[in-house]
Order: structure tokens, then sequence, then C-alpha cells
């Protein structure tokens, strides 16, 4: 459930994960009930309540979502706090489960995710917010009057070298209003 139940986009798609994993807990070999599978409502993981300091930090089952909620607040607080565009976010619980999943995949190794949804949704917002909990550093390109690909390349340059010369690990986000030449 940890690592496929949080991909499925509809519940048909969840459904068939959780009847694929009732027949595998079926099997005699296995011999496992299914409120052993799902002990909780809603299956979220996180390595980021224990705070933003140490690269130690462990990844377990969030067990009880208002206290995930308080801390997620708490980290949306800290970055306001030294930002200068702070972030005006309503933290509830599908926002919050989003930012886990986030934090998940940009702390996996060659993380990366497409994040699709209408605008104004928080795809932006939350990527940031993640990428803040997981004490890493955002880069975002500035498409100004006159940007081209020279500007771009640059861009890309810049980025890479932090990442890769300077060993800082970073986060790029681009976004879709940021193409200008597909």
């Amino acid at each position: 459930m940890r690592v496929f139940g949080d991909r499925m986009i509809n519940n048909q798609d969840r459904e068939v994960l959780n009847e694929l994993l009732q027949q595998e807990c079926d099997k005699k070999e296995i011999d496992c009930k299914r409120e052993h599978l799902y002990n909780a409502e809603r299956l979220i993981y996180g390595d980021y309540l224990a705070g933003i300091d140490g690269e130690n930090r462990p990844y377990l089952q969030i067990e009880d979502i208002k206290v995930m909620i308080e801390k997620i607040v708490e980290y949306l607080e800290d970055f306001n706090s030294g930002s200068k565009h702070p972030m005006k976010l309503i933290m509830f619980v599908d926002a919050c489960d989003h930012v886990s999943r986030i934090c998940r995949v940009l702390r996996s190794t060659a993380g990366n995710a497409l994040l699709l949804g209408v605008g104004g949704s928080g795809r932006q917002s939350l990527s940031k917010l993640a990428t803040f909990m997981n004490n890493y550093r955002l880069f975002m390109i500035e498409v100004i009057k006159g940007y081209n690909m020279t500007n771009w390349r640059e861009n890309l340059k810049e980025c890479l070298m932090l990442a890769g010369a300077e060993g800082k690990i970073t986060s790029f986000l681009f976004v879709d209003t940021q193409i200008i030449n597909e």
C-alpha cells in the first residue's frame, strides 16, 4: 500500500489493488487477515515528523492525521517567516497527503514528478513546501521578456552546477507557463 496504493488515480484502480492484495493474503503461505493490511483509514507515510534537521529521519506510517497537519502547518509557518513571497495555504488532509507524496518522491534517488491539475490547485506551492520540508534548495527560472533558448541553457547550466558540481541537493521547479518554445 505504501509503494503502490497512493499512486492509484481512481477508486476502480484502488479496488483492483485491494483485491490483488487480498488474494495474496488469502494464500496459505502468507496467512494474513485483511485488518492487518488496513490498520488505518488513510495510509500516509513520511519522514518529516522528526523535524527538518538530520539526514536519518525515520520513514514511518503517520498514524495521527491531526499531528501530521499540525507539523506541516509548522513547516509552512517556518517557510513563510523566511520567504519574500509567503504562501497563504490552508493545509487540509488531502493537501497534506499530496505534500507527503511529493516529499517521498523528492527524497527518492533521482526523484522527479510531473504534477497535473487545474490552475490554482496548489501544485507549485505544495512542491515548494515539500522542497523546504526536505531541506533542499529550490531552483526556478524566471522567464522575462526576451527570454530565449540561450537563457534556458544558461539557467539549466546554473542549476546543474549547483546540484552536480557543488553537491547541493536541488529541486528544479518548472511550470507550464514558463514554456515559451515547445
